[in-house]
């Protein structure tokens, strides 16, 4: 019986009686993107960074703001959240910078930030990892 009912169902989705998407497949996809300028930097020296967002759907008004991480504790902010320094209806590309940081090693990420309501739009981008000494 359980054969039966199964062959039935193949049936009905050859005969294009059924069709299924995915919820996934009518999302807007979007990316954001982060590059350091030199991953080896002198203590004392600021990272700076560049970095890119895409959205299929038109980009929208974000400030980007810099997240580091140091030593796997939390994801905190440093500095100040930038508008994009280019933008157009699908892309934009930005600039961010550190403050001073000492030796060790740091993992820096970008998030897009709504302007107006101040949640997170797009992001966290792949990590960036810096190296001071």
């Amino acid at each position: 019986m359980k054969h039966a009912l199964a062959c039935l169902g193949a049936v009905g989705l050859l005969t294009g009686g059924l069709v299924v998407t995915s919820a996934e497949a009518a999302m807007a996809k979007s990316n954001v993107t982060l590059q350091a300028e030199r991953p080896v930097l002198q203590a004392g020296s600021e990272v700076h960074l560049a970095g890119s967002a895409g959205d299929d759907a038109g980009v929208r008004k974000t400030l980007f703001c810099l997240q580091v991480r140091v030593a796997e504790r939390r994801w905190t902010q440093v500095g100040r959240c930038v508008q994009p320094y280019r933008t157009d209806v699908w892309s934009a590309e930005f600039r961010l910078q550190s403050r001073p940081l000492t030796d060790g090693r740091f993992a820096f990420r970008a998030v897009g930030i709504d302007l107006h309501h101040r949640h997170r739009i797009y992001g966290p981008s792949p990590v960036v990892e810096v190296t001071v000494r």
